[in-house]
């Protein structure tokens, strides 16, 4: 179903419809990510993984909803880069200070971790400001008040997984506040 969010059906269907170009570099990704893993080669460092992958992809949600976008951050990314190196067991732990997300998988891209927090959108209910499952992602990534963003990605100890950190600059995510 196209529209899955009654409370917000604009964002869906111009993130589904209007906005196609911001997935393209998704699909690419994926579909060199099947080519690799076709043949037993999981890529690590590679496509869907550069910092403007993380940061367009970012940026196309907040295009949507008319919100300024996110820039790079070095020190930022060493923080969140910090996380990941800690976290190679792919635990779901967060740091401490706030402004994160976190993501893990097989073989996991940046561009696909982020995708995946946008897609919480669809459990965010704005005319409430609540969730209706997880979706405290997808509100770090649109908060209005954030400028920066930086990223971090390791390889966990399975050998399989990568762990995806990113940090965000103003943090997000007060209680009782709405995300723009």
């Amino acid at each position: 179903m196209l529209i899955q969010n009654i409370h917000k059906p604009a964002i869906n269907i111009l993130y589904n419809m209007g906005h196609q170009r911001c997935n393209i570099s998704l699909v690419v990704a994926i579909f060199i990510s099947v080519l690799h893993l076709s043949r037993a080669q999981p890529q690590f460092e590679g496509k869907g993984n550069s910092k403007e992958d993380y940061v367009n992809q970012h940026n196309c949600i907040r295009r949507v909803l008319n919100l300024p976008p996110l820039v790079w951050d070095d020190k930022v990314a060493e923080r969140a880069q910090a996380w990941a190196n800690k976290r190679t067991d792919c635990a779901m732990i967060h740091s401490e200070g706030g402004g994160e997300n976190l993501a893990s998988g097989h073989d996991l891209s940046g561009l696909w971790a982020v995708q995946l927090w946008i897609d919480e959108r669809l459990d965010y209910d704005y005319s409430k400001n609540e969730c209706t499952a997880m979706c405290g992602h997808y509100t770090q990534v649109v908060w209005k008040n954030t400028t920066k963003v930086g990223c971090g990605k390791s390889r966990c100890t399975d050998g399989k997984s990568n762990m995806i950190v990113c940090n965000y600059d103003p943090p997000g995510n007060y209680i009782g506040e709405y995300p723009y």
